[in-house]
């Protein structure tokens, strides 16, 4: 059997030319293909850069609000730290005034330890050894009675006292029926020497006091049975809860005093000594709240006093068992409607 074998055969002209048109064409347009892959890359790459950017731009700026929400809140402590570190100063500066204070008498001779006393004390002390008229202006409760008894004691003299006066023979007396003349503590003081209080001296009448201005001016008085030469160691403070100027929201129960009358004392406004409060006090959380409650009333101007004394019988009712809110009605509030008590509460400083 014969087999016979085809044979390839060589490609067509034709089909040769056409390999090399495409082969031309792609020659000629491969810079367009090239430049049109790039812009095509380009922009794939610049679709997924802006979402990159705007993902991480959201991010940023989630970040930096929540660096600026730091950034206050930094401050906002920055200011508490510094209202609480001038508190604290202040409370350094009284502490350190917090001592007992020994005095030496005119003799001196003697040394008398007087204890605790309140940080202006021994201010008060030089200005009354030098027998001017002293005028104790401060709120009530603050330890202005306290002060000229230990004034008395310090400088080693009888004290005296008498309270508001309605007419002037509170202080000069008068003869009685049987025509035996009635003293008066302003008379011993005046005529025998010692340390006089005149205590309220806002809630007297002014023209009572006229013959209070006249001993006060003069090395001597009229009483009623006579002329009297003031004492060489008479010493004399009033004491009251405003200036003299008459009635103000808290106190209203005050009058105006004579303008000569004023003018014949040494003003001293006599503040509340908190540490000395905290002392008296014997409770230090009772008396802390106490004094954050007087803050928050001084700040909304309510009508109410919170003296030292809350503190001292508050801390007494505490210690026998009472009740703490049974306490803060009776010695704090003291019937305050419901809606102020609330508001003043509200006001408390946290710290």
């Amino acid at each position: 059997m014969e087999i016979k074998r085809s044979h390839r055969t060589s490609k067509p002209e034709n089909h040769k030319n056409g390999n090399s048109v495409l082969e031309n064409y792609v020659h000629q347009h491969l810079d367009l293909i090239k430049s049109k892959v790039e812009q095509d890359i380009k922009l794939n790459l610049k679709k997924d850069l802006d979402h990159v950017f705007k993902s991480q731009l959201g991010r940023s700026n989630s970040e930096i609000k929540k660096l600026q929400a730091t950034i206050i809140q930094l401050q906002e402590n920055h200011q508490v730290l510094q209202e609480k570190n001038k508190q604290l100063n202040s409370r350094i500066d009284k502490l350190r005034n917090y001592r007992s204070v020994s005095i030496r008498v005119v003799d001196g001779h003697k040394i008398k330890d007087l204890g605790l006393q309140h940080y202006q004390f021994e201010k008060l002390l030089k200005y009354v050894q030098t027998k001017n008229n002293i005028f104790l202006v401060g709120s009530a409760g603050s330890g202005k009675t306290t002060a000229a008894k230990n004034i008395a004691k310090a400088l080693g003299m009888e004290f005296y006292f008498t309270g508001a006066i309605t007419s002037e023979f509170k202080l000069t007396g008068f003869m009685n029926a049987h025509g035996k003349i009635v003293s008066t503590d302003f008379r011993k003081a005046y005529e025998q020497g010692g340390v006089f209080l005149f205590d309220e001296i806002d809630a007297s009448f002014p023209q009572a006091i006229l013959a209070f201005n006249a001993a006060l001016a003069n090395d001597f008085m009229d009483f009623p049975d006579g002329r009297v030469e003031k004492h060489k160691d008479f010493y004399c403070i009033a004491a009251a809860n405003t200036y003299g100027t008459g009635a103000d929201r808290q106190y209203v129960g005050r009058n105006q005093l004579d303008a000569a009358s004023l003018d014949r004392f040494i003003f001293m406004s006599w503040e509340i000594d908190e540490n000395l409060e905290r002392q008296l006090a014997g409770n230090d959380e009772w008396t802390s709240y106490v004094q954050k409650v007087r803050k928050a009333v001084a700040k909304i101007n309510e009508r109410i006093v919170i003296s030292p004394r809350a503190s001292i019988i508050g801390a007494e009712l505490l210690k026998v068992g009472i009740r703490r809110q049974d306490v803060e009605n009776d010695v704090l509030w003291k019937g305050l409607e419901a809606s102020r008590v609330e508001l003043i509460k509200n006001n408390i400083n946290v710290w």
